[in-house]
């Protein structure tokens, strides 16, 4: 057996046991799910972190944009468990920001289908499962798996590509010493080809207003809505 087939099959292995799990958990409320993802994540306490603030923000962006309480609760499911496929594929550990190579796109996108799969085995996380799987396309059509445009992202994967990015880009501020507006920033920079405008849109009206009330810029830890 080559090194590859050796990883193929260990993917395979851990794919099946954390569908396994989800099926066997039975998951039907937003409670039990969220319970046994802390149970999945014990050991990657700042992943699981990352899932309920990308949760937090979702859910904030969904309001202000007047979705339905249902699809609210789908979209909250998404977000906590859109990383789920790291826990089969793990990421490279000397990828950067600059050296995205063919191989990341492709591991992204297997990453995608593995929580999709895994979600798919509880019938009450299949609408979560489908935010998960467009949640990185781009509404210019530049993203993937399938290179959907516009509307014909759900609206759920729309957020949850702002929410999810906003706070790896508020890591990377925080590492790199950059200014916090940098975020923003950057969303706006990419609003109406990565992201859905109107999404972007809707979060920068909720930093304007948390800033107007805390009297702090919108990009400050004190001002931040999260």
């Amino acid at each position: 057996m080559t090194i590859t087939d050796q990883q193929t099959w260990r993917r395979s292995e851990r794919e099946m046991r954390l569908t396994a799990i989800v099926a066997d958990a039975g998951i039907a409320s937003s409670e039990a799910l969220l319970s046994l993802l802390a149970t999945l994540y014990r050991d990657r306490p700042d992943d699981f972190a990352h899932a309920q603030r990308v949760a937090h923000v979702a859910v904030r962006i969904a309001t202000e944009l007047g979705m339905p309480e249902r699809d609210i609760a789908h979209l909250e499911r998404a977000a906590w468990s859109h990383d789920l496929g790291k826990l089969v594929i793990p990421e490279r550990t000397d990828a950067t920001v600059d050296s995205v190579t063919r191989a990341d796109l492709e591991r992204w996108t297997e990453q995608l289908v593995a929580a999709c799969d895994i979600l798919e085995a509880a019938p009450a996380l299949r609408p979560a499962a489908a935010i998960v799987l467009a949640s990185r396309e781009c509404v210019d059509g530049s993203g993937f798996p399938r290179h959907l445009e516009g509307d014909a992202i759900p609206l759920g994967a729309r957020i949850l590509h702002v929410a999810d990015t906003y706070d790896a880009l508020q890591e990377l501020c925080a590492a790199f010493a950059m200014p916090p507006d940098s975020v923003n920033v950057e969303l706006v920079r990419h609003a109406g080809s990565r992201f859905d405008a109107a999404v972007v849109e809707a979060w920068l009206r909720l930093v304007d207003e948390q800033s107007m009330h805390s009297h702090t810029r919108p990009g400050d830890p004190a001002g931040s809505i999260v």
